[in-house]
């Protein structure tokens, strides 16, 4: 809580709900040099990067992750917690839409309301693509935008394979007083990689070096 002699009273954080992403989050973590680069090719393996971010072993992680849903509930506690010690950060957590599917995400949501969590934004990827196949197949979300209106959540829409669009988005919550935001962010899953792109096959699968190499092309 100190840096130079000087309190820190505001601090934003992030994490991800739907943790199987990590991938991601490790590649900005070892672009900003928080992590290692040859911890990179050492995912899921001994002594290396956990498939799911791990606060024991992770740099930088606020949150454990793994168990589906359990995000805003999370972000509730680290609000909370923040009010106690007089800080005034915020709190970014990252879902995917399949994870909507989870009760504990529904339970979340009206607490957030009640306590006028304003500090709290959520992110939905929503590329409708879940495990192995379409969410729509295993439990349609139907108009997502509508029913989380309905829990008093304040709602924002865009392309979020646009970074400037999602910037927009982003800069739009943080003019919401007294109310939490939810961003649902429309993507395609593979987005610039024509053989991945909307693809459920590559939500698990890794490329072997041919198709790296193409991929990385494109």
């Amino acid at each position: 809580d100190q840096e130079d002699g000087m309190f820190i009273t505001s601090i934003d954080l992030f994490f991800s709900s739907k943790g199987h992403d990590a991938p991601g989050l490790y590649s900005v973590l070892i672009g900003i040099e928080k992590i290692e680069y040859d911890l990179l090719h050492k995912l899921r393996r001994l002594n290396g990067l956990p498939g799911h971010p791990d606060v024991t072993t992770t740099p930088c992680m606020v949150t454990n992750t793994g168990s589906l849903g359990m995000g805003i509930s999370k972000a509730k506690g680290l609000v909370k917690a923040n009010r106690l010690d007089g800080k005034s950060g915020r709190v970014y957590v990252l879902t995917g839409d399949g994870e909507l599917q989870e009760g504990q995400f529904w339970e979340s949501l009206p607490g957030a309301v009640n306590g006028r969590f304003e500090e709290i934004t959520v992110i939905i990827d929503h590329n409708k693509i879940q495990s192995d196949t379409w969410v729509e197949n295993v439990s349609n979300l139907g108009d997502l935008e509508l029913k989380l209106k309905s829990y008093g959540w304040h709602v924002e829409r865009c392309n979020g394979n646009d970074l400037k669009d999602f910037s927009k988005a982003v800069e739009s919550t943080r003019k919401i007083k007294n109310r939490p935001q939810i961003i649902i962010a429309d993507t395609i899953k593979g987005k610039g990689v024509k053989f991945m792109e909307n693809s459920v096959l590559w939500h698990y699968k890794p490329p072997n070096k041919i198709q790296l190499i193409e991929a990385i092309k494109k």
